[in-house]
């Protein structure tokens, strides 16, 4: 969906015309195309481990014509594929799924799913369709590269992308300053401290390389606490919508065997099978 520079000054026919559509349907009116920003809470790590910290994904529509569609970065799932995971074998790739059906799944996990509308002009609308639709094209089987592509940050790029030459106004939150990305990541796996750990001996020199504010919104609540603060053009950037998907939030307790408690039971053994072979040998 391409728009013309000088759109404004042409009928609705006439640019539709310039486009090669034959019809009078007005492809720059504000409700031609809307633009979500969907937020699926967390969730158990036996549903979807790549869901513990939540799932964020855009819901493009096109009432016009009954187009409906969320499109997200999905990827092979990890659990029982952990090997795989580790030596890079695992596939990712962006997907464009029928909203209904891809709702699906978070019904069946009973996992909610917020949506919040985000306030673009018609043309960046069109031209996030465009590009997402590009994207579902050429990236559809990568090698899986939850960093440089997770479902987060790649939101942030793709909407101010298509925003271009209108930028997001930040308000940042003083997490995003004072604290490192990996320490972000931390509060969010804070329940999960094998996966912390995990994260620490495979990515954590990937993840201290993103030292400025937007690189650091790596979680989809992150993403959700931004944009809520942002505006452009003087209005708010996201307006809450409702759910899509309704559901209590998942509880989840921290383990009461940890990495610590492990190293300092390993400790415990370490020293006391020193002392019991210092004994021996004294006797």
């Amino acid at each position: 969906m391409t728009l013309w520079a000088n759109a404004d000054s042409l009928s609705v026919a006439e640019r539709n015309a310039a486009q090669g559509f034959n019809d009078t349907i007005d492809r720059l009116a504000p409700d031609f195309v809307t633009v979500s920003l969907c937020i699926a809470d967390p969730t158990d790590q036996n549903q979807d481990y790549l869901g513990i910290t939540g799932h964020a994904f855009l819901r493009l529509q096109c009432p016009t014509f009954d187009l409906d569609y969320c499109f997200s970065y999905e990827s092979e799932r990890i659990k029982g594929q952990l090997w795989d995971y580790l030596t890079g074998k695992l596939k990712m790739g962006m997907r464009g799924v029928h909203t209904d059906e891809y709702v699906e799944d978070y019904r069946v996990w009973k996992r909610a799913v917020h949506e919040y509308h985000i306030n673009m002009p018609p043309e960046a609308e069109q031209r996030l369709w465009e590009q997402m639709d590009n994207h579902m094209l050429n990236e559809r089987e990568m090698q899986m590269d939850l960093i440089k592509f997770g479902c987060t940050n790649t939101l942030l790029r793709y909407v101010e992308r298509s925003l271009l030459p209108d930028t997001i106004a930040y308000q940042w939150p003083e997490k995003f300053y004072t604290k490192s990305a990996m320490e972000i990541a931390e509060e969010h796996l804070e329940n999960y401290p094998w996966t912390t750990l995990g994260l620490r001996l495979t990515t954590s020199d990937e993840i201290n390389r993103l030292k400025t504010p937007k690189k650091k919104v790596l979680f989809p609540t992150d993403l959700l606490e931004v944009w809520s603060q942002s505006t452009i053009n003087g209005e708010p950037l996201l307006t809450y919508v409702g759910d899509l998907v309704e559901a209590e939030p998942v509880i989840v307790k921290k383990p009461w065997f940890t990495p610590q408690l492990c190293g300092i039971l390993l400790l415990i053994f370490l020293v006391g099978g020193i002392a019991f072979a210092i004994m021996r040998k004294r006797k």
